[in-house]
Parts: C-alpha cells; sequence; structure tokens
C-alpha cells in the first residue's frame, strides 16, 4: 500500500507546480488592432469622434420606366380623358437610430494612433483615414439606394470617411507601462420610412386637364450607419 501512495503523491504535486505556473487569465483580443504580443488590459470603452451628415425631410423625382408610356383612357361624363404618366417621388418623413440599434457592428478597419508612456502625452504623428460605406440590409432599387444614402450621409454612394489628425495621447499614472489609442469604423443600425407617390396628367386631347397623384404605399428600409470610433488599450508591459 505504501508504494501505491508514492506515485500518487508525486503526481498531486507535480500537477500542483503546473497550476501554480500557468497564467492566471489571458489577454483580452482588441479586434483587428495590430496590437503586439505584450499583455494588454481591457480595452476603453469606444467613443464617438465622426458621424456622418446626412439630409432631412428629403424628396427626390424619378422616372419608373416601367410606367412610362402606358396611358390609360377614364370615362367621364365629359368624354373621355387621357391619364399619362410624369414621374414619381420619394419622400422620407422620418428616419432614426432606435435604442438598441447602435454599435451593431461589426467593428472593422482598427488602425494604430498613437501611444503615450506612463504619465506622459503624444500626438498623432501621421494622420490616419478610415472609409465604409451605407449598407442597405434589403434588396432596393437604384433610386431608392440614392435616396437612403443621401438621407444618411449626403452622398449618393454612400460613402463616409474620417481623417484622425488631432488625436491626443494622454496616460494617467495608474497605466502600468504605455496606453496605445486606436481609430476604426463601427456602425448603427438606422431605420428609414419611405413613401411613394406616382403623378400623372390628365389629358383631354393635347390639352392637359390636371394632374392625379397616387400614393403607392409606404415601407420601412433598415441600413448599417457607419461611423468613427475611437478607443485605447493599456498594456502591462
Amino acid at each position: 500500500m505504501a508504494h501505491n501512495r508514492i506515485p500518487a503523491i508525486l503526481a498531486a504535486s507535480f500537477a500542483a507546480l503546473t497550476l501554480a505556473a500557468s497564467p492566471v487569465a489571458t489577454a483580452p483580443n482588441l479586434g483587428n488592432a495590430p496590437v503586439s504580443s505584450e499583455q494588454v488590459a481591457t480595452p476603453t470603452v469606444p467613443v464617438i469622434v465622426g458621424k456622418p451628415q446626412g439630409q432631412n425631410n428629403l424628396t427626390i423625382t424619378f422616372v419608373d420606366q416601367a410606367l412610362k408610356g402606358n396611358d390609360s383612357t377614364l370615362l367621364t361624363p365629359q368624354g373621355n380623358l387621357t391619364e399619362r404618366y410624369v414621374y414619381s417621388t420619394y419622400s422620407v418623413p422620418y428616419k432614426v437610430i432606435e435604442d438598441g440599434n447602435d454599435n451593431v457592428g461589426p467593428r472593422e478597419q482598427d488602425s494604430f494612433l498613437c501611444s503615450a508612456p506612463k504619465g506622459g502625452t503624444s500626438t498623432i504623428v501621421n494622420p490616419v483615414e478610415v472609409r465604409a460605406n451605407v449598407q442597405i440590409q434589403s434588396s432596393v432599387g437604384t433610386e431608392l439606394r440614392k435616396l437612403i444614402n443621401l438621407v444618411w450621409t449626403n452622398q449618393t454612394n454612400g460613402s463616409f470617411k474620417h481623417i484622425y489628425s488631432k488625436t491626443k495621447c494622454t496616460a494617467p499614472e495608474s497605466v502600468h507601462n504605455h496606453r496605445d489609442y486606436y481609430g476604426a469604423i463601427q456602425y448603427d443600425l438606422g431605420t428609414t420610412v419611405v413613401n411613394r407617390t406616382d403623378v400623372y396628367h390628365v389629358y383631354s386631347g393635347d390639352r392637359i386637364l390636371y394632374t392625379a397623384s397616387y400614393s403607392r404605399g409606404q415601407q420601412t428600409v433598415y441600413a448599417k450607419i457607419p461611423k468613427a470610433v475611437e478607443y485605447a488599450g493599456d498594456f502591462y508591459l
């Protein structure tokens, strides 16, 4: 029995030594940030430093080729009239980023900005630029896509860019070694309510009698809206 206990005691001792030598916790991942192999604390919560400036209460006019040339005849007591399609409009009465729809991700284009030693400060040496586009979450036509892009970014292609050039990097005395700053693109989920109207001219012969407008209903379009954020990570070594 004594001989059987010796290997067991040695195995238990070896296991205890192995656990003591193991790290207490692994360093968290900073996303795609270009961090080194140094152990890093949990990164700070990203703050917004740039957002696209869109347009409110926007209406655009376009011609729906599927409706063009399809005249219809109206039978009236005054005789037969002709209704002819002219153009359509999209209008946005309402757009919003609802509670809980911010920072839906993915965070991308993580870019190193600058580094500050413990208790010190520094600034960005070379400006850093990040770019992104509105990401519409459903299939829409060309004109509606243009409208969504305009109301959120004021650009028909939905493009957004931000240049980091004035970021001041500081590291308090509580930092173990140094604090690195990063910029990135993050996304919010925007809700856009769109109304469509089709406009017709009503003719008697070659003379326009009046204009008729028809509401074609309302639809909701969801899109990821880019913004620029900044965050930092404190390094132990």
